[in-house]
């Protein structure tokens, strides 16, 4: 196994166990300011450790649902089981494999409970976070906030973006007990 390779495989598995966390900024700096990460400070952060491994990668944004099937019964989540998420994850451009869907959003902890993902294994995808719903785009790294922005504007009205918060920082809150 190249170098590269093995240091791509670790950064990706150091990112992956930091815990989910919501809300939050979504730069690189903040996950490792806090220890936690949301799917979009969780990649900005693995693309930064990838590219000093010189792996490069590019900004994916998928639009799935917002509430995960393990949630979505739920009282606290019901009213949000249609609710659409812009989801950010990686391409990641290997020399050995081409591109790789790589999505490192649930922490350890979180699988266990049953949400979707997995270790990076390096040669093929690993699952995504949500369940998709229609496309995915990758955008430039340099407008990737304005991009998911316009692409929420489309998708929200004015009270699912007000509810769509609040459900994740009760998926959040629900995700640090499951971590005790």
């Amino acid at each position: 196994m190249t170098s590269n390779r093995l240091s791509a495989l670790r950064a990706a598995a150091a990112v992956r166990a930091l815990p989910y966390c919501w809300p939050g900024a979504p730069e690189a700096a903040a996950a490792v300011a806090s220890g936690t990460g949301t799917c979009a400070s969780k990649h900005a952060l693995l693309a930064l450790e990838l590219e000093r491994c010189g792996v490069g990668s590019s900004p994916l944004l998928v639009l799935g649902r917002l509430i995960p099937a393990q949630l979505a019964n739920e009282p606290e989540f019901a009213d949000g089981a249609e609710l659409l998420e812009v989801h950010e994850c990686l391409t990641v451009h290997t020399q050995w494999a081409g591109p790789l869907l790589v999505d490192v959003t649930w922490d350890p902890p979180l699988v266990e409970h049953g949400l979707t993902g997995a270790p990076w294994d390096g040669s093929s995808d690993t699952p995504l976070a949500l369940e998709p719903i229609g496309a995915g785009w990758s955008v430039p790294r340099a407008i990737v906030r304005q991009q998911k922005e316009a692409l929420r504007s489309r998708i929200y009205g004015p009270t699912e973006r007000t509810r769509r918060d609040e459900l994740l920082a009760s998926m959040s809150a629900r995700f640090a007990a499951w971590r005790g």
